[in-house]
């Protein structure tokens, strides 16, 4: 019985030893097989995959798999020959160069019922997935992900990891034999206490792995196949638990061009869904923030309406809802849609915040993007040349706050390119020659939402510090088309831009006027300095016109700085006769200061006399203006000149000069009477507006000295 025993105890022992020996020798080969018949079964034998090699310790639980290989020749190939009938909407191909599981249940795992480990990582997986166009290309869709998880892990009732590594992946998605329209470089993924199980309903498997997980990416690339549009991602970082998403450069360009549409660095967005971001190509989050960069945008004319707007490109983004924007230093170049050849307009140094702002979709308008958010808007200007390239036009810093509604800007000039001398000798006709600088420029309560949804310019106030100079060459032959309907009072009806401001102050303006005189070759200046005023009902908009038709500017200033100047003017806005009203007044000041202009443009020189005041009252329209001047002065005497010729200066007409003395009383009011002088001028219609007003003005102040 002892022999027997013993006998019983060497045969199990070297049975033991015998299946010791046999799961030694061919425990991989059984893993394998067991493998391989899961991915075929899972996809109806669709996928085959394979291994390479493998190390299994059934003892500690670990398994280290080499260079696998899973995919579908058959369906891809029907995928090339674009046979949709039959086949999924998603083909994957997966290479792994290496699979490790630590502390795997192998038992459980050889009889496929579960897959349990403390930990598994996935060393440099590329994954292809191709999009067959059996389906939608545009989502990554539910059927797609559970198919995968379905070829990922078979007919495995459930899977549960400790921690999952991915390291170094890359993902890419593409259409046939399209290169691939996204692509996911350097990838790393930190997932723990991975489970899931076929109990469980899961809608889309990616909505799983995004719920706990950390990851890195190296760079994104999305290219938009039907706009030829790369948008690159660089050094990405996604922390699920926290919610938010770290891109350290963001790049758009444009495939063709090779032009750079946006850079924007050190982005963060805050309050991420990431299942919108991911899976519906949806961005959806509390707060996007980043330093800037470069930003390009369009203006593009509306074919029915034919107002310019501005756009963005949006292509890869379906809908993007955020609360809060904060854009640091960005510079952003604004090119012309319909105008490739255009000089683009440079925005320096922009910074933009927004608060609640609306949803944004696919090549929407940035100006509806905003019409409705707290924003605030600002940048150090920017330059450009006028489209007959005379004028450099420069905009200085500005600030655009829709939440308080107000707007503010340093300067905007209009400056000539050419000197006074080299403007006039590549006219054909006369032509004012314009420097133009306003300062301190600020507009209270700007309706923003009409502004920037109707192209309409309303606010209350508006205040700004101007600074005329005006130059014109007599010497050049005149222009003698009509300038009929160029009142400033008509030329903001033609304004293509609705605007009404109910209020316009003028600080401390500046304007100067000269003129090369055509007889004697000189130039006359006329200045006037501390100009401040108002200008009331600055509208073009039919429902204020009804309201107030008129518009009235009432300023003061000095003449030639020494003689205190007050007028006011009444512009009827909806007169088709171009109807005015002006009145004014002049002050106290040394006739012969007037030389400055009188002499070089008038050809009349004023010896001695003082002016102790002008007033006058003008009714004009279209082709003449009419009223009442009074001249008030003391001891005025004239000189009347004339240019010889190779003289430079002007030479005294003598015995005119005498006569003209004899004609012209030297003082007014004479022995009680006050003599008022008659303002009847006819328009020449040729010129302009401003030339009507002071002939007239002067018409009524000679007649005063008769």
């Amino acid at each position: 019985m002892k022999k027997l025993l013993t006998f019983l105890f060497l045969m199990l022992l070297l049975a033991v030893a015998s299946g010791i020996f046999w799961w030694q020798s061919n425990k991989k080969a059984l893993v394998k097989n067991q493998i391989e018949n899961a991915v075929t079964k899972a996809t109806d034998s669709a996928y085959f995959i394979h291994y390479d090699s493998s190390n299994i310790d059934e003892l500690t639980g670990n398994a280290t798999f080499y260079n696998i290989v899973m995919q579908s020749d058959s369906l891809q190939k029907l995928s090339y020959l674009k046979d949709t009938a039959g086949i999924p909407a998603t083909i994957f191909n997966i290479r792994i160069q290496k699979l490790q599981l630590i502390g795997a249940n192998i038992p459980s795992f050889v009889n496929k019922n579960t897959i349990e480990t403390n930990s598994i990582e996935i060393t440099k997986p590329v994954i292809t997935i191709i999009q067959t166009g059996a389906t939608d290309e545009s989502k990554f869709t539910a059927a797609d992900t559970l198919a995968l998880y379905e070829k990922l892990i078979g007919k495995f009732k459930s899977v549960k990891a400790g921690e999952i590594k991915i390291i170094d992946a890359n993902i890419s998605f593409t259409n046939h034999k399209q290169i691939p329209k996204t692509n996911l470089e350097g990838i790393n993924i930190s997932l723990k206490n991975f489970a899931i199980d076929s109990t469980k309903n899961y809608d889309n498997i990616i909505s799983y792995f995004i719920k706990d997980v950390v990851a890195t990416v190296a760079k994104i690339d999305i290219i938009n196949q039907s706009s030829n549009k790369l948008l690159r991602f660089q050094q990405t970082e996604y922390n699920a638990i926290e919610k938010f998403l770290k891109i350290d450069k963001i790049t758009q360009s444009d495939i063709i061009s090779n032009r750079t549409l946006m850079q924007l660095s050190k982005n963060k967005i805050v309050g991420i869904s990431t299942n919108a971001f991911i899976l519906n190509k949806q961005l959806k989050a509390d707060s996007l923030i980043t330093n800037g960069g470069e930003l390009v945008i369009y203006k593009k004319k509306n074919a029915s309406s034919k107002k310019e707007t501005i756009e963005m490109d949006n292509d890869f983004f379906d809908e993007a809802s955020l609360k809060n924007i904060a854009i640091g230093s960005t510079n952003i170049t604004i090119y012309n849609y319909n105008d490739k050849n255009e000089t683009p307009l440079i925005l320096k140094n922009v910074q933009f915040k927004a608060t609640n702002i609306d949803n944004v979709y696919a090549g929407t308008n940035i100006m509806r993007l905003i019409s409705n958010s707290n924003w605030k808007l600002s940048g150090d200007g920017t330059s450009f040349f006028s489209k007959d390239n005379m004028y450099k036009i420069n905009i200085g810093a500005f600030l655009l706050d829709n939440y308080n509604t107000v707007t503010t800007c340093k300067s905007v000039e209009v400056l000539p390119v050419l000197s006074e001398t080299k403007f006039a000798k590549q006219l054909r006709v006369q032509k004012d020659r314009y420097d133009l600088r306003v300062k301190n420029i600020s507009i209270e309560n700007l309706d923003f939402k009409k502004l920037i949804g109707e192209s309409v310019l309303v606010a209350d106030a508006a205040s700004l510090s101007p600074v005329f100079n005006i130059y014109n060459d007599k010497t050049v032959k005149e222009d003698l088309s009509s300038k009929v309907g160029k009142y400033p009072q008509q030329l903001l009806q033609k304004l293509t831009t609705k605007v009404y401001i109910k209020k316009i102050m003028i600080n401390d303006g500046y304007i100067n006027y000269k003129e090369k005189g055509e007889f004697s070759k000189d130039i006359g200046e006329v200045y006037f300095t501390a100009l401040n005023g108002n200008v009331t009902n600055f509208t073009n908009m039919a429902k204020y016109i009804q309201t107030n038709n008129i518009m009235k500017v009432d300023v003061s200033c000095k003449f030639l700085n020494v003689a205190p100047v007050s007028t006011a003017w009444q512009l009827p806005l909806n007169s088709s006769s171009g109807s005015f009203t002006i009145s004014g007044k002049v002050g106290s000041f040394d006739a012969t200061k007037l030389n400055a202009v009188a002499e070089p443009l008038g050809l009349v020189s004023v010896k001695n006399g003082r002016i102790n005041s002008l007033t006058f009252e003008m009714n004009g329209n279209n082709y003449k203006a009419t009223g009442e001047a009074v001249l008030l002065y003391d001891n005025l005497q004239l000189t009347l000149l004339k240019k010889v010729a190779g003289e430079v200066d002007l030479k005294n007409q003598g015995a005119l000069s005498a006569l003209a003395n004899v004609f012209i009383k030297n003082k007014n009011p004479t022995n009680g009477n006050t003599r008022k002088g008659d303002m009847a001028f006819n328009r020449v219609i040729n010129k302009s507006f401003f030339n009507l007003i002071w002939k007239s003005i002067f018409a009524g102040a000679k007649s005063s000295t008769k």
